[in-house]
């Protein structure tokens, strides 16, 4: 078999829905050297490993599968998969996102290969809301968010810029020496948040060019870690994100004003979840770290010692987001 130049890694769960959009995404691709799809499959319980399993048997030269006789998790089915690339560079496309332009990965590699320095590569997205249909094109671009040519390390963990994880592609040699460096960081359980702090390690030691078109389509879905309807897993991921970055600036020293604004949203998101959680020691720890409270921090302050304030906010809260609903339809 051919040695691939770059293998594209397809993580998939119960995406039958949306798999055949994303493997036929890559199987468009009009390239001038091999290419691998290495699909891995987290045990789905769909349609989703049958897909799979048929269009393998029409392209066994391009299509690897890395199946699982148990559901192990989003983490570990990633690096498993990844583990699994033979290419020169790594792409990444998960079964339910999809990529466009047939000319996505020749135009990649075409810059890759003549800029040694750069080490990994981002382009803009559109973004499909599985819910309502609608569809932001050059999302980055449509909301205003500045589009640099070389990403620095401050809009690589800032929240600006979004770093579509579906229009990267990565040299491998430099995606397994920072993913075998710390396996604490990159491979454990310890942050819920799996590829910012990649793309981190890769902006301190290499380029990270920025193409702004976009290249492909993020499926936004109903649920997810980060914008979960459960507002207790939804804090516990972005506190975790907060507490990774600043295990990041610890590691690299990165510059004070970075940390200091980690510091802040590590303050925000665990006040959300001490409130959720009735967590009365985790909100007298953000009150240690932070000097001052806004009139609407205090009440979650004391609503996660308090339960009467608990419910004395909800309610208040539910009664301003009725109030403001019915004033938008009134307009």
């Amino acid at each position: 078999m051919v040695k691939p130049i770059v293998s594209i890694a397809m993580v998939t769960y119960n995406h039958a829905p949306y798999i055949v959009e994303a493997i036929e995404g890559v199987l468009r691709q009009k390239t001038g050297f091999p290419i691998e799809l290495v699909i891995g499959d987290d045990y789905s319980t769909d349609r989703t490993r049958e897909i799979i399993l048929d269009y393998q048997k029409k392209n066994p030269e391009i299509i690897r599968i890395i199946p699982s006789d148990k559901n192990v998790g989003a983490k570990k089915n990633f690096f498993r998969t990844t583990k699994s690339c033979r290419g020169k560079y790594i792409a990444f496309c998960e079964g339910d996102d999809y990529w466009h332009p047939a000319d996505k990965l020749h135009k990649q590699v075409e810059y890759l290969e003549s800029h040694p320095k750069c080490g990994l590569l981002f382009t803009d997205c559109d973004v499909y809301y599985d819910g309502s249909g609608k569809v932001d094109k050059n999302y980055n671009r449509s909301k205003g968010f500045v589009s640099p040519v070389n990403l620095t390390i401050e809009q690589i963990m800032g929240d600006g810029l979004i770093k579509w994880t579906c229009t990267a592609i990565i040299r491998r040699s430099l995606f397994e020496t920072i993913v075998e460096s710390d396996p604490i960081l990159h491979q454990s359980g310890k942050f819920l948040m799996g590829d910012t702090q990649i793309w981190t390690e890769a902006a301190l030691v290499s380029d990270v060019f920025y193409i702004p078109e976009t290249s492909a389509t993020y499926r936004r879905l109903g649920e997810s870690a980060s914008r979960s309807d459960n507002p207790v897993k939804r804090w516990q991921f972005w506190k975790s994100a907060a507490e990774m970055k600043l295990y990041l600036c610890d590691k690299h020293k990165l510059p004070e004003k970075i940390r200091q604004k980690q510091e802040a949203a590590w303050c925000d998101f665990s006040l959300w979840l001490a409130f959720y959680t009735q967590n009365a020691a985790l909100a007298e720890e953000v009150r240690k770290k932070k000097e001052a409270f806004s009139w609407k921090e205090w009440l979650r302050y004391f609503g996660a010692k308090n339960i009467m304030v608990w419910h004395a906010y909800l309610a208040v809260s539910r009664f301003c987001g009725l109030f403001r609903k019915k004033n938008d339809q009134a307009l």
